[in-house]
């Protein structure tokens, strides 16, 4: 429903861990997937 625009500089494994979850035919997890931890940083020129 929503686009998200950002950009990873490091802990691209972790994104590609996520990615690769065995998911259901609605394309829900069937396991639990938890962020525990992220830190968000704005930009601007």
């Amino acid at each position: 429903q929503y686009t998200v625009f950002g950009q990873v500089y490091e802990g691209l494994e972790v994104i590609d861990k996520i990615a690769a979850v065995e998911t259901d035919e609605k394309d829900k997890p069937y396991d639990d997937v938890t962020i525990y931890s992220i830190k968000i940083e704005t930009y601007a020129e």
